[in-house]
């Protein structure tokens, strides 16, 4: 059952992304005061912390979406169900929109390269965590790309530092023409493919960039050689805006899960309308 959120269901985006019949779907578009994020399927609530995020803060369209400052605890959390994890139909789509406020994250994971999981489901950042969207800082090895990954829940002896299958653009590297900009808005939609068998190495993660599929590598893959990843189901909940030991410094709107693949038509359709719904935003 969906549930009529604050402001305007009928606002375009929104009215695009439910047509599409997602699992979930956080327009995150609650005014100041709110007690949580609510999910528009009815399914699982967003809940908020005390402090660190300030909701209705950035505009977007007829609406506004929330501003995380980017300290540690400053994230939103939904607890854990079978729909948000990718064996629940061997297939899950992940999409939304992030707007930087730095390029350069001051609580981050990694050394060389420097990140942040904007959006993870995981218990811990390094325990059972099933799949995650990254941002790198602009000052780290990897600058400002941005990656979707899909993770066995703990290492395996294939696989002893658990690395990820991933797919990622990065201006200037990949196919990617979009720079990442402090208060630009980048639409991103992550796609954990049907995991087929132990030697198949043709199925793995997806990144969309702004309308873009990023080129198809073998580090995208599941069976690669390194990785050798079968996506599982952990009990961890879905974080939004960073993990429990990062902070991400922007705001985030319109977040949705399926559990299946959209196709390049249905991406269209959101990249298309939240174009749109940008460009009529008040200045």
């Amino acid at each position: 059952m969906r549930q009529e959120n604050v402001g305007s269901l009928a606002m375009p985006l929104k009215s695009t992304i439910l047509a599409l019949n997602p699992t979930s779907y956080w327009p995150l578009d609650e005014a100041p005061g709110s007690p949580a994020c609510l999910d528009a399927m009815g399914l699982q609530n967003a809940c908020l912390p005390t402090t660190g995020i300030t909701l209705a803060a950035v505009p977007f369209g007829a609406s506004a979406a929330p501003l995380f400052d980017g300290a540690i605890g400053s994230r939103l959390t939904i607890a854990s169900l079978p729909q948000y994890s990718q064996p629940c139909a061997n297939a899950l789509t992940v999409a939304g929109l992030i707007r930087p406020h730095t390029l350069n994250n001051t609580n981050t994971a990694g050394s060389t390269d420097r990140y942040v999981h904007f959006l993870e489901k995981a218990v811990t950042p390094v325990l059972d965590t099933e799949w995650a969207m990254r941002l790198y800082n602009q000052n780290s090895g990897r600058p400002s790309r941005l990656s979707f990954y899909m993770f066995n829940l703990a290492a395996t002896a294939a696989n002893p530092t658990n690395e990820g299958a991933g797919s990622y653009m990065q201006f200037g590297v990949s196919t990617d023409t979009t720079p990442v900009t402090v208060g630009k808005w980048l639409f991103l939609v992550g796609e954990a493919e049907p995991w087929i068998s132990a030697d198949d190495q043709t199925t793995g993660s997806i990144l969309w960039k702004q309308d873009v599929e990023a080129k198809r590598i073998p580090q995208d893959k599941y069976e690669y050689s390194q990785f050798q990843v079968q996506p599982q189901a952990g009990s961890g909940p879905l974080s939004v805006g960073g993990t429990a030991e990062t902070g991400f410094n922007g705001a985030i709107a319109h977040l949705a899960i399926w559990n299946r693949l959209l196709s390049q038509g249905e991406i269209d359709s959101i990249w298309t309308q939240g174009s749109a719904d940008l460009q009529s935003t008040p200045s």
